[in-house]
């Protein structure tokens, strides 16, 4: 019996089966037919000869393809396309449906009365637009750039002739990020072939660079439409899916680069800088972990005043941050005694005790010494005495080649700019030789400043190149398509000379009286050298006006992290340099050395603008999607939000809204970044003091407890 209850089951199972493939096969010869014939294979009703009937045609409509998403290296989303709509109203009263119901405006009044207080508009003006004597109207600014939520809120009103044009843009989550590297996608309208079309297109930047990745490829969808461009049933005659762009992992982690730029921003703001770049690597890969350039720009609002990068791009003379190399080579030949000693203050280099090159206290010095105090002191005439009488000229310009200065490339198929050599200009003068020595009369750019100081990182006496690009990945198979790669240069010094220039670069950092002290960490072993020089203009330099500069390494005896700073203007602060240096090393640091944590999978959410929403319907649909809520305030209207509307968010992520009530207590801070911190902070009225950076771990001020207007809360981070 068995046996016979077990045949029968497989026998239904095969009659399934048959059953099942014999539609799908059905199906497929239908749409072949339809498209062949104009004609529906099973009921034989002549579809083509329908449409034309009812004066139908042919459509053509273009499925747009993803571009990819561009992620920070701990997966944080820098760019990614977000859907907007705009609203249009039907008013022709020849648009009707298949079942000749009105698909047009039917009553005016009651359409602006029911969407004036959605698009936050007076009902005079939509009223005004729908009086017009048209096929369809527009509603300018207040219906384009609509949210998904405020469709949904017209869909829901059920009027007729209200459509959207469904309209995909590119999106920057954090705004100003690495702007200049990133770039920015733009959406674009091309007519081809008398044909509309419309891309995201890259058009600066990492976007640019790499936008045949980022694309993805579009699809198509033919069908049949009547006269009143309604699809007809069973008219559709083919489609093809568009293909996703590719992801694009950057090396920059956001941590590392959100304290950047919130360092960048106090410098500038504090000293009233014109230019300033900074940019930190790790030193044994070559990845740039953050780059700030200021003036910067926000790639949402392409708010863009100056075009040029000035971390690859902008060739400054840097001053005495380049001396370290002129040290290096005659370490490396052996032809230099760091105990020997020169006389200070003035060199004169035409022998005529007129032309001269000064140091930089006004020329008076520090008498007799060593040029290991030099170094120390920062001095320019040991530069000029070291170039004269110990370092091999031939041997040195080498070693400015191998390093890579003075010449043009390409990181991640960005341009980076050449710099300038000063001594391959005029035959026989020999001035611009020794100013380059101290870093004037050539230039430098801070991508080549950042690559050459690698060099003192890493043992065996060789560079690392710099690069953006982790890794580009296929959205739908998750394969790596690229994967960056560590490159090193050949050998330039020797071990023992990189553990002399270590300990050279150390003492301009740690030794009381040099010229970086203040540079001086108790905590992490910085070592480095610092750099003050003119900036040329027509005819000269300008007066009263430096590019201050400073390049460094961390820690001492096993460097992990790379650092270069460079600003301009009338004023300097080798102590506001210095709070921008250690903060962002200390964060680059506790970012290297932390624990790797367990991969989860992850899936991606666009936010909405929750604004004037209850809180119980927000905080419903960030559940729905995984995410973490907390409610500021006892209030049940959402007054604010963090992150703003259009920012892509991964599942577990925090979302803060602010309500209408005044009553907030104390959360538990456990594990927010300082920049979720700060968004508390604005939005709850408090002050927050942070002791350490990263991650934060502790708090004195009690979960649960009422907060008072202004009340400062101290949290400690690691």
């Amino acid at each position: 019996m068995a046996t016979i209850k077990q045949k029968n089951n497989n026998q239904s199972a095969k009659i399934v089966l048959c059953v099942f493939a014999f539609i799908i096969i059905l199906m497929v010869l239908n749409v072949i037919y339809l498209g062949a014939t104009g004609k529906h294979l099973v009921s034989g009703a002549n579809i083509k000869e329908y449409a034309e009937n009812r004066g139908g045609q042919q459509k053509e409509e273009t499925l747009y393809a993803k571009r990819g998403t561009i992620y920070s290296s701990d997966k944080q989303v820098i760019a990614s396309d977000v859907k907007k709509y705009k609203l249009y109203a039907i008013l022709s009263e020849t648009r009707l449906t298949v079942d000749k119901e009105p698909a047009y405006v039917v009553d005016k009044e009651e359409t602006a009365k029911k969407l004036a207080p959605i698009l936050g508009v007076d009902k005079a003006k939509i009223l005004e637009q729908l009086n017009k004597k048209t096929y369809q109207v527009e509603f300018g600014s207040y219906g384009n750039n609509l949210s998904s939520l405020v469709k949904d809120k017209i869909d829901a009103l059920g009027l007729p002739g209200l459509e959207f044009e469904e309209i995909t843009t590119r999106n920057y989550r954090y705004g100003d990020f690495a702007s200049y590297e990133v770039g920015y996608a733009q959406l674009l309208t091309n007519e081809i072939n008398g044909k509309t079309t419309k891309s995201i297109i890259g058009q600066m930047g990492l976007e640019k660079a790499f936008d045949d990745e980022l694309s993805g490829k579009d699809g198509k969808k033919v069908y049949l439409v009547d006269n009143n461009n309604y699809t007809l049933p069973n008219g559709v005659l083919s489609e093809t899916a568009p293909v996703a762009g590719n992801d694009m992992y950057l090396t920059i982690d956001a941590d590392v680069q959100t304290e950047l730029d919130l360092q960048m921003k106090q410098l500038v703001e504090k000293l009233k800088s014109e230019k300033a770049t900074c940019a930190v690597m790790e030193a044994k890969t070559g990845k740039i972990l953050a780059v700030s350039n200021y003036p910067s720009f926000d790639p949402n609002k392409r708010d863009i005043d100056n075009y040029v990068d000035l971390f690859l791009n902008e060739a400054v003379e840097p001053g005495s941050v380049f001396k370290s190399f002129v040290y290096a080579n005659g370490l490396n030949d052996g032809r230099l005694n760091l105990k020997t000693k020169y006389q200070s203050g003035k060199f004169y280099y035409n022998n005529n005790k007129k032309d001269s090159v000064k140091d930089h206290n006004g020329g008076k010095g520090w008498g007799t010494i060593s040029y290991e105090q030099g170094f120390y002191y920062s001095s320019n005439t040991a530069i000029c005495h070291m170039l004269r009488t110990v370092n091999d000229r031939v041997s040195l310009l080498q070693d400015y080649e191998d390093l890579g200065f003075f010449k043009s490339g390409t990181v991640d198929k960005l341009s980076t700019a050449s710099g300038f050599a000063g001594y391959k200009g005029v035959v026989g003068r020999d001035i611009e030789y020794l100013t380059t020595g101290f870093g004037q009369g050539s230039s430098w750019t801070a991508y080549q400043l950042l690559r050459a100081y690698s060099v003192f990182a890493n043992n065996d006496g060789k560079m690392v190149t710099p690069y953006f690009v982790d890794k580009i990945v296929d959205s739908s198979t998750n394969e790596t398509i690229y994967q960056g790669k560590t490159e090193y240069s050949k050998q330039i010094y020797t071990n023992e000379t990189v553990k002399k220039m270590r300990d050279l670069l150390s003492g301009v950092i740690n030794i009381k009286g040099s010229t970086g002290y203040s540079y001086h960490m108790d905590d992490i072993n910085l070592i480095g050298k610092t750099g003050t020089g003119q900036v040329a203009q027509t005819g000269g330099y300008k007066q009263n006006f430096y590019t201050n500069s400073f390049a460094g390494l961390a820690p001492y005896d096993d460097p992990q992290v790379v650092i270069v700073l460079w600003y301009q203007g009338k004023n300097a602060s080798s102590k506001v340099a210095a709070e921008l240096v250690q903060g962002v090393v200390r964060t680059a640091l506790n970012k290297i050395n932390a624990q790797p944590v367990k991969e989860v999978e992850t899936s991606t959410f666009v936010l909405d603008s929750y604004m004037n929403q209850s809180t119980e319907f927000a905080k419903s649909i960030l559940t729905k999607h995984q995410l973490s809520t907390l409610l500021i305030g006892d209030g049940d209207t959402v007054i604010d939000q963090y992150p703003k509307a259009k920012t892509e968010v991964s599942s577990q992520s925090r979302v803060f809204l602010q309500t209408n009530g005044t009553n907030i207590t104390m959360p538990s801070m456990d594990g927010w970044s300082r920049k979720e911190a700060e968004a508390f902070a604005a939005m709850a009225d408090v002050r927050i003091t942070f002791d350490g950076v990263g991650t934060i771990y502790k708090q004195n001020v009690p979960k649960g407890t009422k907060l008072k207007s202004n009340q400062e809360i101290k949290v400690q981070a690691k």
